[in-house]
């Protein structure tokens, strides 16, 4: 048997223990699984060049090697910021003071007819911020309040055919920031970013519901131990 052949079965044997560990996998699943676990990629341990995304140039490596998820935590941060000034110039000629009110209409378009808490819960935003952001889309007429039926003490929310046009309005300007943010990324890369996201957002969304009133050392314990 040749070396092609040996690494052939290998490939094989190890397809099947991963289908036994999972079941419901699929070939696309065990080929991502198969790339990050013998990925030749790793972080940079020197200090003798500076940051490859310095923006000025003069931000030293850290004498310390960073972690991965560390470097992840920078990335996703940096990238984010991004993305927020992208989007802010986007929506500029919409008279929005930022990303957060196109995506607070969008959330609202999106549930309905919610609670305030409700939305601002929905958007991971502080209270404080969020009624500030609400109260200045009604302001604009693009949200409105009404009576609760069943809770005549409390009041919900629904976009304005105002808002639904101006939302309308944004989707092409959002369309446009996404894709100079991602844009240099092949279709394939996209799709393998988009599922490694997917899990991280749905494990923290799991994680947000029982520990969003705990304090740090509580969510640093709980979360530990499911990880």
């Amino acid at each position: 048997m040749d070396s092609g052949e040996k690494k052939l079965v290998e490939l094989v044997n190890r397809w099947a223990a991963y289908s036994e560990q999972h079941p419901n996998a699929g070939l696309a699943d065990f080929c991502l699984h198969y790339l990050t676990e013998h990925s030749a990629f790793a972080p940079p341990t020197t200090d003798a060049v500076q940051w490859a995304d310095s923006l000025s140039s003069q931000a030293p490596r850290a004498s310390v090697p960073m972690s991965m998820d560390a470097r992840l935590g920078s990335l996703v941060g940096k990238l984010s910021r991004y993305a927020t000034i992208y989007s802010k110039k986007a929506m500029q000629p919409l008279n929005f003071k930022g990303i957060d009110d196109p995506l607070y209409l969008m959330a609202l378009l999106q549930m309905g007819t919610p609670k305030k808490s409700e939305l601002i819960y929905e958007m991971l935003s502080e209270f404080p911020s969020g009624i500030d952001i609400i109260n200045r889309l009604i302001k604009m007429e693009y949200i409105e309040e009404f009576p609760d039926e069943t809770d005549r003490r409390s009041k919900r929310l629904r976009i304005t055919p105002q808002g639904m046009a101006v939302v309308q309005q944004c989707f092409p300007e959002l369309t446009r920031v996404a894709d100079i943010a991602f844009g240099t990324l092949t279709e394939g890369e996209k799709a393998v970013l988009v599922h490694l996201l997917d899990r991280l957002a749905i494990y923290h969304a799991d994680h947000y519901k029982d520990l969003r009133n705990a304090g740090f050392e509580e969510v640093y314990t709980r979360m530990s131990e499911a990880s």
